[in-house]
């Protein structure tokens, strides 16, 4: 192995984040597995987030290559995540606007119609999840949209936090279980729902600040790849 190349590997400061993102990305993956309530998922995305911290940590400079060359890919990038966002959001709103009342909620979520929006979740969580708004964060890292990015990616792990611990398991109880399900427990979901969105709508807000008001700090930008 080139000299150059190995020390580079074993820096102390380019090991830093990756020792410090791994236990938070192998949380992340398992709490997504517990919401499937098996301890085999569990495990499953434990490991999934540590090869997606590995993967991360190959793709990172190659990542800021690519802003170097093309300054407005940070932008595409954060516009990207805050349109995944707003997908949905616009998918529960529909949800909630056609099935208002906790008997038509329950109805449509014990019906074949609950796969296509389950099969959409599952689609552009993961992209905006594990994807998008890592990417967003990275590549603002070294500009004056850190903090936005921070931010947005503080309330939209929050917010995925609440999914994987009630809300996807609640949801799913009521589509396995055979047992009858008191109405005012769906009633309870959906109005805690409405507040998540909330969250949802901030997080775009934020995302969409950011995009449109980046700036490139070209000097930043070389220090980071050097």
């Amino acid at each position: 192995m080139d000299p150059m190349t190995a020390d580079r590997a074993t820096n102390p400061r380019r090991l830093k984040p990756v020792l410090t993102i791994a236990p938070l990305a192998a949380a992340l993956g398992a709490l997504g597995g517990l919401a499937a309530s098996s301890p085999v998922y569990v495990a499953a995305g434990a490991a999934g987030g540590l090869v997606w911290t590995a993967l991360a940590a190959l793709l990172a400079v190659p990542l800021l290559r690519l802003r170097a060359r093309h300054p407005m890919f940070p932008s595409a990038v954060t516009l990207a995540a805050a349109f995944v966002a707003a997908l949905t959001l616009g998918a529960g709103l529909v949800q909630h606007v056609m099935y208002p009342t906790p008997e038509a909620y329950l109805q449509l979520m014990r019906s074949n119609a609950a796969g296509g929006a389950t099969g959409l979740y599952m689609a552009i969580n993961p992209l905006l999840e594990w994807v998008l708004l890592p990417a967003a964060l990275a590549l603002a890292w070294h500009s004056k949209q850190r903090r936005l990015l921070l931010i947005a990616a503080t309330v939209y792990y929050l917010q995925r936090l609440t999914t994987y611990v009630y809300f996807a398991p609640t949801v799913l109880s009521w589509t396995t279980g055979g047992d009858t399900v008191p109405l005012s427990q769906v009633g309870l979901w959906l109005n805690l729902d409405l507040a998540r969105m909330t969250l949802d709508l901030t997080v775009i807000a934020i995302l969409a600040a950011a995009a449109l008001s980046r700036r490139t700090h070209t000097p930043a930008l070389a220090h980071a790849i050097a």
